[in-house]
């Protein structure tokens, strides 16, 4: 495993585990993180948020044979490209059954549990709070978060479908059940690990957000 780092230019390898590595290209008019996660003795992969620019998350993908995309959360800067994405690549965009009311009918509900593809299982982890049925993609040693957890503290909740007090609990039930070295891949911008944020629970309690 490497340790966190800014995971640099767009499409670039971010993070490096046992059989598998995580890369990520940003796109769109907000800088959104996309992840492809492949499996490093099969090829497979699984498509993280396809966030917007079709054509680029297209090429992006061409390093892996991606069985599955998967949607962090509905909110419409993380899935502009999922169905023009999906369909060239024959893939059923997924996203959680809480945030269904936010997409189309082409989109497929993502279970929370295990991911198979190739030789790595990754975990599907529900982490309600920014939205309803936003999801964290955990693997050993990274966990990919979307708009749950960020550098200085955790995503936005100021929506109606938001709640801070339940992002507050996923934070601390779910990811923060990780280990300290655990890297966080989120859905903007750079990297942190669970270490450097978890003492920083309290004040972000006490500040409200």
């Amino acid at each position: 495993m490497q340790p966190p780092v800014d995971p640099g230019s767009a499409g670039e390898i971010c993070f490096s585990g046992d059989g598998f590595t995580v890369s990520r290209i940003v796109v769109g008019t907000i800088d959104n993180n996309a992840y492809l996660v492949r499996c490093d003795t099969t090829g497979a992969g699984v498509l993280v948020d396809a966030a917007d620019n079709a054509e680029t998350l297209l090429t992006f993908a061409e390093r892996a044979s991606v069985s599955a995309i998967v949607t962090t959360h509905g909110h419409w800067d993380h899935h502009q490209a999922a169905k023009a994405v999906g369909v060239s690549l024959g893939v059923i965009p997924s996203i959680h059954s809480l945030d269904a009311f936010m997409v189309d009918d082409t989109f497929g509900t993502l279970e929370p549990g295990p991911l198979r593809f190739g030789d790595i299982a990754a975990e599907i982890v529900h982490t309600p709070g920014h939205t309803p049925g936003s999801v964290c993609v955990a693997l050993e040693g990274v966990v990919l978060t979307g708009d749950t957890l960020f550098p200085g503290g955790p995503g936005a909740t100021r929506f109606d479908h938001s709640s801070f007090d339940t992002i507050i609990e996923s934070i601390r039930m779910k990811l923060f059940s990780l280990g300290d070295r655990t890297v966080v891949l989120p859905g903007h911008g750079a990297a942190t690990t669970i270490g450097a944020e978890r003492d920083s629970l309290q004040d972000w309690i006490d500040r409200g957000w």
